[in-house]
C-alpha cells in the first residue's frame, strides 16, 4: 500500500506541475495582452492629444471667426440703418413727386378745358365771320374745307 501512496503523490505532483505550468503559459499570455493593451492606450492618448490641439486649433479659429462676424455685422448695422433712411427719404421723394403730377395735371386739364372753351369760341367768332363776309361778298367761302 506505499506504493499507492507513492502513486498518488507522484499524481498530485504531476497534476500540480501541469497546474503551474498552464498557470504560467497563461499568465505569459495575460503579460503578453498587458503589454499590448498599454501600447494601445498609449498610441490611443497620443491620438487624442492631436485631435485635442487639433480642436484647440479650430476653436481658436472659431471664435475668431465669429468676432469678425460679430464686427462686420456691427459695421454692417450702420449701412443698413442708412438705406433703412434711404428707403424713407425716397418714399417721401415719390410722395411729393406724386403730388406735384397730381397738381400739374389738375392745372393742365384747366388750362385745356379753358383752351378748348377759347378754340371753340374763335371757331364760333370764324363762322359768324365767314356768314358776315359772305352777306358782304355774296360769295360763298370754305370754311374747315367745307363751302359755305
Amino acid at each position: 500500500m506505499e506504493w499507492m501512496l507513492y502513486a498518488s503523490l507522484a499524481v498530485v505532483a504531476l497534476a500540480f506541475a501541469l497546474l503551474a505550468v498552464y498557470i504560467a503559459k497563461t499568465l505569459t499570455v495575460l503579460q503578453e495582452t498587458l503589454r499590448r493593451l498599454t501600447e494601445m492606450i498609449g498610441h490611443t492618448d497620443e491620438q487624442v492629444q492631436a485631435v485635442a490641439g487639433e480642436m484647440r486649433q479650430l476653436l481658436q479659429t472659431a471664435n475668431g471667426v465669429a468676432h469678425d462676424v460679430q464686427k462686420n455685422v456691427h459695421a454692417l448695422s450702420g449701412v443698413v440703418e442708412a438705406v433703412g433712411e434711404t428707403g424713407e427719404a425716397l418714399k417721401l421723394a415719390n410722395r411729393a413727386l406724386r403730388q406735384t403730377a397730381a397738381t400739374l395735371l389738375r392745372a393742365a386739364d384747366s388750362s385745356k378745358m379753358k383752351w378748348w372753351e377759347t378754340l371753340q369760341k374763335a371757331n364760333v367768332f370764324r363762322k359768324r365771320w365767314a356768314k358776315w363776309r359772305r352777306k358782304q361778298s355774296g360769295k360763298e367761302v370754305e370754311i374747315n374745307g367745307q363751302r359755305q
